[in-house]
């Protein structure tokens, strides 16, 4: 198995990055600005609504009327909350002629998501 497939090995601080997809490539060492960085993100991730925009985008490029009809959000509230994941480079903008599509920003937010998400299901499983 490969250290990339061995998660529960993954420990802060140990080891290097053999790829960018190596998500047991250790914790990297944070100054100040960057742990500042780190919290925004966990932050803006925080909000229910955002993060619904982005388990929208999870699978596929979505437009600002797709991902508002999707999480019920009103379109003015929906384009707030895109702002506030693009700043915080969660979410990209890409233009598809006249429509602009976002999407997750790449692979890292992709498998923060998906690492919670199978975490927040491990801790409902039955003991």
């Amino acid at each position: 198995m490969s250290t990339a497939n061995k998660h529960e090995d993954c420990l802060p601080g140990e080891g290097e990055a053999v790829s960018e997809q190596d998500c047991c490539a250790g914790l990297p060492y944070l100054d100040r600005a960057g742990l500042e960085s780190l919290s925004g993100i966990f932050h803006t991730l925080g909000d229910e609504g955002r993060l619904r925009l982005c388990l929208c985008c999870f699978a596929q490029a979505c437009s600002v009327s797709e991902l508002s009809q999707a999480t019920g959000q009103s379109q003015s509230l929906t384009s707030h909350n895109l702002r506030q994941l693009r700043d915080a480079r969660i979410l990209v903008a890409r233009k598809d002629g006249r429509r602009v599509l976002y999407e997750l920003a790449d692979q890292h937010i992709r498998h923060v998501i998906a690492d919670m998400a199978h975490h927040v299901l491990e801790e409902n499983a039955p003991q």
